[in-house]
């Protein structure tokens, strides 16, 4: 069983909203994506890896739609009606206030991860393909892959 973060004592923001049934959900996945990442041959892990680098994070989803808002607002405010700036303040108030943000909960059941959610995956993937130099750079085939020593090491 993968420990899950404390939220109380997590520096990201996003999982300190975030209900721990979710964080303990979203840790699982990431246990058993390692497991199954760090069994595969190097192509698959280096796809995979390029996968992680490319996916979106909670928060830049979140400053993305604010950022949209807040200029479909600015653009019908100067050329539509001047209440339509109403859009644009609410758009930058969910950017200035996103740990409060009520999309959160919604994107989190999207499946959309925190950067450091999606860098621990990363991360555990270079440690289990030996990318690290306190790592031996070739493991045997047979061998039991340490997740869970990985995942401890990462997140420490």
């Amino acid at each position: 069983m993968p420990k899950t973060f404390n939220p109380s004592n997590e520096a990201d923001r996003i999982r300190r909203f975030t209900s721990p049934e979710m964080l303990k959900k979203i840790d699982e996945q990431i246990e058993r994506n390692v497991a199954f990442y760090a069994s595969q041959p190097d192509e698959v892990v280096a796809e995979r890896m390029r996968d992680l680098q490319q996916e979106w994070s909670v928060n830049r989803c979140l400053q993305a739609k604010s950022a949209a808002m807040g200029l479909l607002g600015a653009v019908l405010g100067l050329f539509v009606s001047k209440k339509w700036a109403l859009l644009t303040v609410a758009g930058f108030g969910f950017l200035l206030f996103r740990q409060a943000d009520p999309r959160i909960a919604a994107l989190r059941h999207l499946g959309l991860r925190t950067r450091s959610e999606i860098d621990r995956e990363l991360y555990a993937l270079k440690a289990a393909r030996g990318d690290f130099k306190n790592l031996p750079a070739e493991r045997p085939a047979q061998a039991q892959i340490p997740v869970h020593e990985i995942l401890l090491a990462v997140n420490a």
